[in-house]
Order: structure tokens, then C-alpha cells, then sequence
């Protein structure tokens, strides 16, 4: 894995949103003809010391940063995704809470999975009346399971589970005051059996505030 990936340069942009967020003063929402007025949901969440919650599901492909050797082919999933619950502490500020599925990954004449719970503290910030930007970091305490060619002596191969971190970032537009849409890379880094590497996601959701 190219341990680079986890530079300020990577990280920096979901941080950076995390902090405008957190500092952002003004009025809740967009008047006139956008679909905003009070976050778009009541101050029902199902996280707790949070308000105006929603669900989400995402659905889309993932890279694996585990390495390939020799003449095995290296096949990404074709399907990786997560569902999610989350509450806002202010309409900058919020949590998630969620179950991700990195998929299965064909490599080293055998398979990679990679799942796991994941807690982020995310920060929203509007654009306009219906497009937000946002990003995100946390944690994922991962399960993951390693298979290999007997061909290839000395690969450690087996389950393993742990805590990695998880940050990402994406772009959110409103279809009304309750629907959204978005689009999203996440980066999580899991505990696989050979060493710990990243799976990451690009999906696209939607997202129900209730």
C-alpha cells in the first residue's frame, strides 16, 4: 500500500470542511424559492444528542489497495456499499453512524471481504439553496477475510478484525426538503491477515431526512 495516501493532501480536504463547518455562523437556511427551512427534517434523530435525523443508503464499486503478486489477476468488486443513520448537532455539524460493505475483491488466486461498523463526525456545508458539499472522518471497526493460491508460499491468508481509520468527502443536492441525492468516495482502512490497508468506496446514495 502506498502509505502516502494517508497525507495531509488526502486527509486535509474532508478536515477542512469539518472545520468551516464547525465555524460557520448564520441562518439555518435559504429563503425565497429554495427547498431549506428549518434542515429540511423535524428534531427527531435515532443518534443520540442529535437532531433533525435521516437514513441513507449508497450503492456503487470499491478499490482495494492490497497488493497483487506474480501472474494472479486483480479484479475490484463489482458491487460495495453502506447504509447509514445520522443526526445534526447544529445544520453544520452532524454524526453517522453506519454498516459498510467493501465488497468482494478477486486477487492472488483467491478473495478479499471487508465489512465493518462506522462512526463519523460530519461536516455539511451549503452552496446554494439545494447543493451541499461535505465531508467526513471517523472510525470503522472492520472484519475482513483473506484467501490466496496455495501457489503463493508464505501469504498469510485467514480473518482478522480491528479498528482503522475513515474519512471521505462528496457532494449532496436536495430533491425536497426530505429527499437527496449524492455522490461519494469514502476511504476506510481495515486490518487485513497479510497487513492493514484501505478500501475505497465510490457510490452514490440516497438519503431520507425524517
Amino acid at each position: 500500500m502506498d502509505r502516502s495516501m494517508f497525507s495531509s493532501r488526502t486527509i486535509c480536504p474532508a478536515l477542512s470542511i469539518l472545520l468551516l463547518a464547525a465555524t460557520a455562523q448564520g441562518a439555518d437556511t435559504i429563503d425565497g424559492q429554495g427547498v431549506r427551512n428549518d434542515g429540511g427534517s423535524s428534531s427527531k434523530s435515532w443518534v443520540p444528542y442529535t437532531s433533525q435525523g435521516y437514513v441513507g443508503i449508497n450503492l456503487g464499486t470499491s478499490e482495494y489497495d492490497t497488493a497483487c503478486y506474480g501472474p494472479f489477476s486483480c479484479e475490484n468488486p463489482d458491487v460495495a456499499g453502506k447504509i447509514y443513520v445520522g443526526g445534526q448537532f447544529n445544520p453544520f455539524l452532524g454524526m453517522e453512524i453506519g454498516y459498510v460493505n467493501g465488497g468482494k475483491s478477486y486477487r492472488n488466486g483467491g478473495r478479499l471481504t471487508a465489512q465493518g461498523l462506522n462512526v463519523s463526525v460530519v461536516g455539511n456545508l451549503p452552496v446554494s439553496n439545494r447543493f451541499d458539499i461535505f465531508g467526513k472522518i471517523g472510525g470503522t471497526y472492520g472484519w475482513t477475510d483473506t484467501s490466496a493460491s496455495p501457489l503463493l508460499l508464505g501469504y498469510e491468508t485467514g480473518s482478522r478484525n480491528g479498528l482503522g481509520l475513515s474519512y471521505g468527502a462528496g457532494v449532496a443536492f436536495d430533491l425536497d426538503k426530505r429527499n437527496q441525492l449524492l455522490a461519494e468516495w469514502d476511504r476506510q482502512e481495515f486490518r487485513f491477515r497479510p497487513g492493514t490497508d484501505s478500501v475505497n468506496l465510490y457510490t452514490v446514495g440516497w438519503k431520507y431526512k425524517y
